[in-house]
């Protein structure tokens, strides 16, 4: 599409219209949307109709379960979503340019990263302390998720080669290994060279399958040629399996970090047996072709200096 013809289609879109579409293929419904969106339903599928007719195709279909996003949809909410984030971003960058120690940063991260993530914030926080954090805890695929959905600005989590796709910027921050952890009183600590085979009849509280940590450990499993143990209590919790480790008999498998965590050093301690993990390494994961604000440049420039200095961590490479 030239810019001409661009030109007039941004003059009959309107930006209103692109909000209700995202809002319709999300609620799934004309009326949820509506209720939403605080209008009427007739307005709403008004604005659909004319909006189909501006681009010449379906961007719905509407069933008995309700309305879903066609490949027009799904192309056109894509677009929309990438529109609305650049005006939220250029209201945050007006903020910042009128006030440059204040902003907002939006980081997801999961349990095992909170240490690194903290640091780095009360560094920045002390440079800039009208600048806000929104933080979100979550497993690795519900993160990415969200950073796709421009719901956060950055990642920090474990990423293999599968994370590093095409529309996602990596900047790989350090190594961190896997080790099978227990409380400090469990007397398989006191043993030594110790396999993944001598450990399968033991409790376990693992990951679930499905999820990136969880495949890591199926992985790990497999490469001694066994079947991941049964897990007595499966949680993507790692506060939860903590909980559970603490003067108990439970074991797990989380990364080598957690064992310098302040909630858990003085009762973690890592087992003599080693988990091999070839692939994962700690990343601060952004969409490309995205703009930053300053707040954002920022905390990833104070990232890059902390997070290489934490404690139970490698270098890279």
């Amino acid at each position: 599409m030239d810019a001409s013809a661009a030109s007039r289609l941004a003059r009959r879109l309107r930006l209103k219209d692109l909000d209700a579409l995202l809002t319709v293929i999300e609620a799934g419904s004309m009326a949820r949307a509506a209720q939403r969106l605080a209008l009427t339903q007739p307005a709403v599928s008004k604005a659909m109709a004319e909006m189909e007719a501006t681009l010449g195709v379906p961007l719905l279909e509407r069933d008995a379960r309700g309305v879903r996003a066609t490949a027009f949809g799904e192309a056109m909410a894509e677009r929309a979503r990438a529109m609305l984030d650049e005006l939220g971003q250029a209201e945050r960058d007006i903020a910042h340019i009128a006030d440059p120690l204040a902003g907002e940063v939006r980081i997801g991260t999961t349990e095992p990263m909170t240490f690194t993530v903290a640091e780095a914030i009360r560094r920045l926080a002390a440079e800039r302390p009208r600048v806000a954090f929104d933080i979100a805890i979550a497993d690795t695929g519900t993160l990415m998720e969200d950073l796709r959905a421009r719901r956060l600005d950055v990642v920090v989590t474990r990423a293999g080669a599968g994370e590093a796709a095409e529309d996602i910027a990596a900047e790989w921050l350090y190594r961190v290994p896997l080790v099978v952890v227990a409380d400090r009183a469990n007397p398989l600590v006191r043993r030594r060279g110790l396999r993944l085979a001598d450990l399968a009849g033991e409790p376990w509280t693992l990951s679930p399958p499905g999820t990136f940590l969880g495949r890591l450990v199926s992985a790990a499993f497999a490469r001694e040629g066994l079947a991941v143990p049964r897990a007595a209590v499966v949680s993507v919790s790692i506060v939860m399996r903590l909980s559970l480790i603490a003067g108990g008999p439970w074991l797990s498998v989380l990364p080598r970090n957690l064992l310098h965590h302040p909630t858990s050093a003085g009762f973690l301690r890592a087992l003599d047996a080693t988990v091999e993990d070839p692939a994962g390494a700690i990343a601060a994961l952004t969409l490309r072709r995205r703009y930053m604000p300053g707040p954002v440049r920022a905390f990833l420039d104070v990232l890059r200096q902390t997070a290489p200095r934490m404690p139970g961590v490698a270098p890279m490479g």
